[in-house]
């Protein structure tokens, strides 16, 4: 999985001002600013922005300092490319920070006025939050949390496998769902069998998790095996396809950047 790239990641806050030889993120909405090389993602340095922007700093991974540029700008040999193309480019510590950057720049383009007043937010000046001008509340970046489930059938030694409805991600996926209030991850992952594919489950078992900083969230997965009967009463509005997928079947390969096809892989192998 992607966050699980790089060597060390060291989220401490840093108020040192970008230098030239810092990585910088820069986004279009769901656009970056980068150059893929030989599938890989290269991303502009401070001394290549065509105009010094305003960026405040985002973390540190293997050694080298990654800031988030607030303002839209350019870079000789870098064009915006679309998030989603990320998803593709060989797995390396860019990837990650390109995934996490748009996490946090979604945090500062979702909040430039305080919930409470309505007064205006700045960024604070020794850690990652926005503090209000007028009654002096912070807010810190949203990280919704969320289940992945994989429902696996042992009689006919088989996964449920879905496909989204009206969502660009085109790909086979698992049963997953955003944890509601007063909900425990169990709870939710019983509750999202039922909503979207009219399955009971039982033996719920704890895989991993990861934070999936595309859509803001953070990600656990489980196993568990389906109860009772085997026929899907699909949620057409949340899925355009779920069906029973034998082990061999499985379109999983090793080494994906997702938790899903992490257990999708776990699955076909048999470790699960």
């Amino acid at each position: 999985m992607f966050q699980e790239i790089p060597k060390s990641v060291d989220i401490e806050y840093d108020p040192m001002p970008a230098k030239d030889t810092d990585s910088v993120l820069c986004f279009d909405g769901r656009s970056v600013l980068v150059r893929i090389d030989e599938n890989k993602a290269v991303l502009p340095k401070y001394s290549e922005l065509d105009k010094k922007a305003e960026t405040v700093f985002m973390f540190k991974a293997d050694g080298k300092r990654f800031f988030l540029c607030l303002e839209k700008t350019s870079a000789q040999g870098f064009d915006f490319e679309p998030l989603n193309t990320i998803r593709y480019v060989e797995a390396d510590t860019e990837q990650y920070a390109i995934v996490t950057g748009y996490h946090y720049d979604c945090f500062h383009k979702e909040n430039k006025f305080c919930g409470k007043c309505g007064a205006k937010l700045e960024h604070a000046a020794e850690k990652r939050c926005m503090v209000c001008s007028g009654c002096g509340g912070e807010v810190y970046p949203k990280i919704a949390p969320a289940v992945i489930l994989g429902i696996i059938d042992e009689e006919n030694d088989s996964i449920l496998l879905t496909q989204y409805a009206d969502r660009e991600y085109k790909k086979f996926a698992l049963v997953a769902g955003f944890i509601e209030m007063g909900e425990s991850a169990e709870m939710t992952a019983k509750r999202e069998a039922m909503e979207e594919t009219g399955l009971e489950i039982t033996d719920i078992e704890y895989f991993d998790t990861q934070p999936w900083g595309f859509a803001q969230n953070f990600l656990v997965g489980y196993f568990a095996k389906v109860k009772g009967s085997r026929e899907i009463k699909m949620d057409t509005q949340e899925l355009a396809k779920a069906l029973w997928v034998k082990r061999e079947d499985v379109p999983a390969q090793l080494g994906g950047i997702s938790l899903t096809s992490e257990m999708m892989w776990a699955f076909k192998s048999s470790q699960r």
